[in-house]
């Protein structure tokens, strides 16, 4: 018996090894990326994600997109350009640039602009939201404007009319920030749920003051805005439905309290109504999505915008 024991447990043991090896020896390799630190003069150091083809430069080069939050969304992106690309595909190969950080995050200082006064959010159970760090999207969006993109310029043969740059959430309120504020280095804005929310609504102070400058009604170049947000943002989906109450009455709350739809769909109106030269604009609102759903739905359409043949 204790032989027999023996025996199983030496089984066991080398099966064990095997699978550990297994996993050792076999790990996931993501074919033509490389993972790289990136320092920046303006605020430390970032984890830059690259996906590069490896097929011969088109003529005009290629069309590339810089990810904001970018190691929640690249492989999400590396698998649109890798599986819906082809002769006779809606869009063709591309660059795929990754932002992100090593250890602790610092998206909200990076993505956030810094009020002049700040306004803070009283959630539902009547705590207040206040970021730790706030106010860096300046220095942000030269970090990406003067050190990121010549880099990737300089390394890789980029179309200059096919640069594209997606946010979500926070990184959606950089987006517009950026275009409201800086002078248009994309062709493409991917704008998803954007936190109009932030400081009560600080954005639309700029949009204001982006409209009255009569050097805004002018872009040199045709430039898209794709901006979205999930449907039952301002609601409860389905699967929430399910909750207990207390907690369905608290997510209701939140939400109502944020407006994401209905902030969202009054800033889409605003610049519509200020027909902009050149300006591409459009609104989506994807039906029976969340706030985190909704992302991978529209950096899907963003890249169809900015890699279009």
């Amino acid at each position: 018996m204790q032989r027999l024991f023996l025996i199983n447990l030496f089984a066991f043991l080398l099966l064990t090894a095997c699978q550990a090896n297994s996993s050792k020896f076999n790990p996931l390799v993501i074919q033509n990326v490389s993972v790289e630190r990136f320092h920046s003069k303006y605020i430390g150091d970032y984890k830059i994600t690259i996906y590069s083809p490896n097929k011969p430069i088109p003529k005009d080069g290629w069309p590339i997109i810089y990810l904001l939050d970018g190691d929640s969304y690249f492989l999400t992106a590396n698998n649109i350009l890798t599986t819906q690309t082809c002769e006779r595909c809606i869009i063709q190969d591309g660059i795929i640039v990754a932002i992100d950080y090593f250890g602790e995050s610092r998206r909200a200082l990076d993505d956030l602009p810094k009020p002049e006064v700040y306004t803070l959010e009283v959630l539902p159970n009547k705590e207040i939201n206040f970021p730790k760090q706030y106010g860096g999207a300046d220095a942000f969006f030269s970090f990406i404007s003067q050190e990121l993109k010549p880099a990737m310029e300089k390394r890789f043969a980029i179309n200059p009319h096919k640069q594209s740059i997606f946010g979500h959430s926070y990184g959606g309120l950089f987006a517009l920030y950026c275009f409201f504020t800086k002078p248009p280095v994309f062709n493409t804005y991917v704008v998803s749920s954007p936190s109009l929310w932030f400081s009560g609504g600080y954005l639309f102070d700029t949009l204001d003051q982006f409209i009255k400058n009569p050097n805004s009604h002018v872009l040199k170049q045709p430039t898209n805005l794709l901006i979205s947000v999930g449907g039952s943002e301002q609601s409860l989906s389905e699967v929430e439905k399910s909750l207990s109450k207390i907690k369905q009455e608290e997510l209701l709350k939140h939400r109502q309290n944020r407006k994401m739809v209905d902030s969202i769909t009054k800033l889409f109106e605003k610049l519509k109504q200020a027909n902009i030269s050149n300006l591409r604009l459009s609104y989506v609102v994807y039906p029976n999505q969340t706030h985190k759903t909704s992302a991978m739905i529209a950096l899907q359409d963003g890249i169809q915008i900015g890699f279009q043949r």
